[in-house]
């Protein structure tokens, strides 16, 4: 089963708009050379973040924003504006099979802890800002000096 991406790249976008905003347009198509996919992803991913009040979009080649002080903005405001709210994170199997009392037993025993994993899934997003990990970014940025350089790939 394959998980979902939505998260990492939109975290990607955040952290390169936050970077890139005051030396270059940050359009679609620029933050797509930074992720190495289509546009059309990115534009997807925008306008959630958009639609949240996570970043500003500016049409045409305005370029996106920041809405936010990155201290504030957290893992899981992102989460909550890229994947599907009501999707819960692990699902049980409701096929299972009555007759047996393992199959007619398991979600009763499964259920508690699925519900203990999810709080603390939110608990631990909701402690990670965007700020920490543009420290951490500026941090390795200077150690590697490609800061100097730092769009010359993307334009």
């Amino acid at each position: 089963m394959p998980y979902s991406t939505r998260l990492a790249t939109s975290v990607h976008i955040l952290l390169a708009i936050h970077h890139f905003e005051d030396e270059a347009k940050v359009t679609s198509t620029f933050l797509a050379k930074s992720i190495q996919t289509n546009p059309v992803i990115v534009r997807n991913l925008l306008g959630k973040l958009q639609k949240s009040g996570l970043v500003r979009v500016e049409a045409g080649v305005g370029g996106a924003h920041l809405t936010k002080d990155p201290k504030e903005l957290t893992f899981w405001d992102i989460f909550q504006a890229v994947e599907d709210k009501d999707k819960p994170i692990f699902k049980a199997n409701n096929d299972s099979n009555s007759a047996c009392p393992v199959g007619r037993l398991v979600n009763s025993v499964l259920q508690p802890r699925i519900e203990d994993i999810q709080a603390h899934f939110q608990t631990s997003l909701k402690e990670i800002n965007l700020a920490s990990l543009i420290e951490d970014m500026d941090q390795k940025l200077s150690q590697l000096d490609l800061n100097n350089a730092k769009d010359s790939q993307l334009k």
